[in-house]
């Protein structure tokens, strides 16, 4: 019996083995976006200005109707998060910050603040969630007060 076939064959293996193994080198898996530690990553700085008019386009998408509302309160959600970002509070997520952020509030504006930030979570979260218009409105009105009190808008 005849080895070169034989040889050829694994050899052709290994090769094959060996480019997929080097093709793969040095690749990142997929596992989403790298943050920094501690939650400081907060993507570009905005100033008052900016804050304002973000807040200003949050509020005209918010009277477009069903989905105007719920686009609305997912992107106040991430605004008053930049906003306590910015301010230098700490914490690995929004709820840690808000947690660090109690004594940054008028006890009602905190209470409501994480109010609507768990209809947030429940609205981005929950399949079939009934999105109740009044609720959404007060929670972006809870935002906006936050907002205010953090001297971002």
């Amino acid at each position: 019996m005849d080895a070169w076939p034989i040889l050829a064959a694994v050899l052709l293996g290994g090769l094959v083995l060996l480019s997929v193994v080097s093709a793969g080198a040095g690749k990142r898996h997929n596992r989403g976006p790298r943050r920094a530690r501690g939650g400081s990553s907060s993507g570009p700085k905005m100033n008052k200005q900016q804050m304002r008019e973000r807040w200003d386009q949050i509020k005209m998408t918010s009277q477009t109707g069903g989905s105007g509302l719920k686009s609305a309160m997912l992107d106040a959600d991430k605004l008053f998060d930049q906003a306590m970002k910015q301010s230098g509070i700490p914490g690995e997520t929004m709820g840690d910050r808000l947690k660090n952020a109690r004594q940054s509030f008028d006890r009602n504006t905190y209470d409501n603040v994480w109010r609507a930030h768990k209809l947030r979570n429940t609205m981005a979260h929950e399949i079939g969630f009934d999105l109740v218009p009044s609720q959404v409105r007060e929670a972006l009105s809870d935002f906006e007060r936050g907002l205010r009190e953090l001297g971002v808008l």
